[in-house]
């Protein structure tokens, strides 16, 4: 392994880790999958040569994979939170946000960002929502800068808003993981 990344091996495969995630969570928000394109990943002749060009692209620009790796880490906790949510019955009324989520470990509860998920149910339909890296501390369910409206009648169920909220639309009678629904187009 220090053949195929170098002397600073532990600093390597931090930044090596972080651009993979970063990759993944591109394709998940550019693409709606989890795998990435050809476009997307860096060329080579075999793995070692793909990763170093990873490491590399990584480098030159740190903070989109930062960014996306952000985003990723984001959308997998709104997923759990989803389906926490989605194992409470109905007629019980669901707590304004994934702190009171108590099936899910306290690493779940937040966004990349360490705030938690705001709940809003329409029906049968839930949202997840992150107030983004640019939320205060502590974050306050009670002010989005979106309508409800709005954000039911998205074209997908996972996406960045412009603001920076982060949001994932489950549907609670579906027998799909959370995560799987995140991954459908409307």
């Amino acid at each position: 392994m220090n053949k195929a990344f170098g002397p600073e091996f532990q600093r390597d495969m931090q930044d090596f880790g972080t651009a993979l995630k970063g990759t993944a969570g591109e394709a998940l928000f550019e693409h709606g999958t989890v795998i990435p394109s050809k476009a997307n990943m860096p060329a080579g002749s075999n793995a070692i040569e793909q990763g170093k060009s990873l490491l590399a692209a990584y480098r030159k620009d740190p903070e989109k994979f930062k960014k996306y790796s952000g985003l990723l880490e984001t959308a997998l906790n709104a997923s759990a939170v989803g389906d926490g949510v989605r194992q409470i019955p109905a007629p019980v009324k669901l707590p304004s946000d994934s702190l009171g989520v108590t099936s899910l470990r306290d690493d779940q509860k937040i966004d990349a960002w360490g705030h938690p998920y705001c709940l809003l149910a329409s029906g049968n339909l839930l949202a997840i929502i992150s107030l983004g890296p640019k939320a205060r501390t502590p974050a306050s369910c009670r002010n989005f800068s979106v309508s409800k409206k709005d954000i039911f009648s998205a074209q997908r169920k996972l996406y960045e808003r412009p603001s920076g909220e982060v949001i994932l639309i489950v549907d609670r009678g579906s027998q799909k993981r959370s995560i799987e629904q995140a991954m459908e187009r409307p």
